[in-house]
């Protein structure tokens, strides 16, 4: 799993273990410069988009589409070694870095580590929402999740841990990360790096995952005064999803890829949650292209990296708060200040009028719906939400480079909303089985 893995990449040869500050923190950007920018895969996967029938990307992305994993005819693939090689890195860090010579003062040895186990956190967390299976209370300590790789041994025989162990894991390099992390926001030219503040948003997001509504809520409410919304009501605004909006927390992957662009059409299951005049997100994410709709969100743009932004914050303090007794109208306050700066204002007045007289389980669905919107094409959201709720049956019906109509379902908590584990991990490893 981590023989391709080493130190040369900062220390000259014959020199193995970084001895600097310095050099530690050239050994951790080595770890989140190999995080893989695969998420476009994911909005495939899920019911936003389908390939347009290109005769040159349709053979390399349908199966994505249709959930034919391990197909002889994906060229790419969803990641497996790559996230351990970024765990090596981190562990790698946190086994030395606090031995390390102090060579700046522009950094620190706990600053480093934090980073360090937010990082091994980060990929644990992905790992198990592509691989293992969705988290339920009642089933978790038995649940297949993933190896867990928290220390360096390439002779070690990687088994897969059970969901509860891998959130546990995840849980417990947070809270280390949180007794060291000495940052508290970065600046814009180093966002990709951890601080306290996206350590805390990513921890909202992993609570939200476990259930853990009031934690969840509590989170993403301490963030919301430092997480400001761009109004796409206004002349002047980033899109929200670009490196350079104020609303960027974290920017870590791309998650945008020119095969989105260029050889993919919205599904309808993705158009009909808009109001294309109303809802001034729909033009700013699509287009129309051949009386089809297309994207335009993601593209082969480097500036689409934002990992976490301030609108999931918000949506994660409604999801939460709807779920904790007696917070219904701070669930509902929390979304309606969201879609205040991305509706039409005549349009958000009739949307907010309608949300007020929601009940639980009604604004529930609704800001579902609102995560499919805001969120959309974006950092794999729509898949890992429809994953970790209910698992609905999608069905895709499109037109093949052939030019015929093929219809393929995926049933109600069908097996293939967790991926299989990749031939290349199951054939290197017979601790692996699916």
């Amino acid at each position: 799993m981590f023989t391709s893995c080493n130190y040369l990449d900062v220390k000259p040869v014959g020199k193995v273990i970084p001895e600097k500050v310095t050099e530690f923190r050239a050994l951790i950007t080595s770890g989140y410069t190999a995080v893989s920018g695969y998420k476009y895969l994911l909005a495939l996967r899920a019911d936003e988009v389908i390939p347009s029938g290109s005769a040159y990307a349709y053979p390399r992305l349908i199966d994505f589409a249709i959930w034919n994993d391990n197909s002889v005819n994906m060229e790419e693939s969803y990641p497996w070694g790559t996230p351990y090689k970024v765990i090596f890195y981190a562990n790698s860090v946190i086994d030395d870095v606090m031995n390390a010579d102090i060579d700046t003062e522009d950094d620190s040895r706990e600053q480093i580590l934090g980073e360090a186990y937010l990082l091994r956190a980060y990929m644990h967390f992905d790992l198990l929402n592509l691989y293992g299976k969705p988290y339920n209370p009642s089933t978790a300590e038995t649940d297949q999740g993933i190896p867990l790789a928290t220390q360096i041994d390439i002779e070690q025989a990687y088994s897969p841990s059970t969901v509860k162990e891998v959130y546990d894991q995840i849980f417990e390099d947070i809270a280390a990360a949180n007794e060291v992390l000495t940052v508290d926001e970065q600046p814009a030219s180093t966002l990709y790096r951890f601080s306290k503040k996206s350590a805390k948003a990513f921890e909202a997001r992993v609570r939200l995952y476990h259930q853990e509504w009031e934690n969840a809520m509590n989170l993403a409410e301490g963030l919301l005064s430092s997480s400001p919304l761009e109004d796409l009501t206004s002349a002047d605004f980033t899109e929200p999803y670009n490196i350079n909006s104020k609303e960027a927390i974290l920017c870590l992957e791309e998650w945008g890829d020119n095969d989105m662009t260029s050889y993919t059409e919205l599904l309808p299951s993705l158009i009909e949650k808009y109001d294309a005049v109303n809802d001034l997100r729909f033009n700013l994410y699509f287009t129309s292209k051949n009386d089809k709709y297309v994207p335009t969100k993601g593209g082969p743009n480097s500036n689409y990296k934002v990992s976490i932004r301030s609108s999931e914050i918000y949506l994660i303090a409604a999801e939460a708060a709807a779920h904790v007794d007696g917070k219904l109208d701070q669930a509902k306050d929390r979304l309606k200040e969201l879609i205040k700066v991305r509706l039409q204002p005549d349009y958000y007045e009739e949307r907010a009028a309608e949300i007020d007289q929601m009940t639980a389980e009604e604004l529930l669905v609704e800001i579902a719906n609102e995560r499919a919107r805001e969120l959309a094409l974006e950092g794999g959201h729509r898949w890992f939400d429809l994953r970790r709720t209910d698992r609905p049956e999608i069905v895709k019906v499109y037109t093949t480079d052939q030019g015929k109509q093929d219809r393929q379902v995926l049933s109600k908590d069908d097996s293939r909303y967790t991926i299989a584990f990749p031939k290349e991990a199951t054939e290197s490893n017979p601790n692996l089985h699916n």
